[in-house]
């Protein structure tokens, strides 16, 4: 066992580093996942397997949306710069056709949209943190999902601030993508 424990563990290069976001985002891969915070570049858990259905879920559900209302692109776990000392990966996001145009290997264009699965150790971070960051940058929409409360949260932007949105218990309808409706039911399957 400590054998498979020496060869599967990768060495972080990069964990609590000073850096820009440019030399953030110009970093190799080396296997870990990073977000950079406030200029230092601090180290995240892989998500778990119910994590990534759910994401995977959401994503698939905007994809089709926009299949046929081709409004912009959605990523998943992509680098999402925000100013020069902050970079988060989000889990899911969507960018106009406009916005989409001008970017390349990572996000330099604020998303209109960002998604994040809540888990309980990131909860505090993702629904205060993030929330203010998010609507600082001026993300228009911040959907939050959190499996263990079964709950989910949709803000959006509204004069610079967030302002949540009531939803159906069935579905949301997003004021950004108009026409898409999340079916929270499929969602809900996901949960753990």
């Amino acid at each position: 066992m400590a054998a498979f424990e020496l060869t599967s563990r990768r060495e972080s290069q990069y964990r609590v580093l000073r850096m820009s976001a440019d030399k953030y985002l110009s970093l190799a891969d080396d296997g870990n996942r990073y977000e950079l915070i406030d200029g230092v570049v601090c180290m995240s858990p892989s998500p778990s397997f119910w994590h990534q259905k759910i994401i995977t879920e959401i994503a698939s559900q905007i994809r089709v949306f926009l299949d046929q209302s081709p409004l912009g692109d959605v990523a998943v776990e992509i680098d999402v710069r925000l100013r020069d000392d902050l970079v988060y990966r989000p889990d899911v996001v969507f960018l106009s056709t406009a916005k989409a145009k001008r970017c390349r290997d990572a996000l330099t264009e604020t998303p209109d949209l960002v998604v994040e699965v809540i888990s309980p150790d990131s909860r505090p971070f993702d629904t205060k943190t993030k929330r203010r960051d998010y609507e600082q940058a001026g993300v228009r929409e911040y959907w939050l999902i959190d499996p263990e409360r079964e709950s989910f949260t949709f803000l959006v932007l509204d004069g610079g601030t967030f302002a949540e949105k009531a939803h159906a218990d069935s579905a949301f309808e997003s004021a950004l993508l108009p026409g898409l409706v999340l079916d929270l039911d499929r969602i809900r399957q996901m949960f753990p």
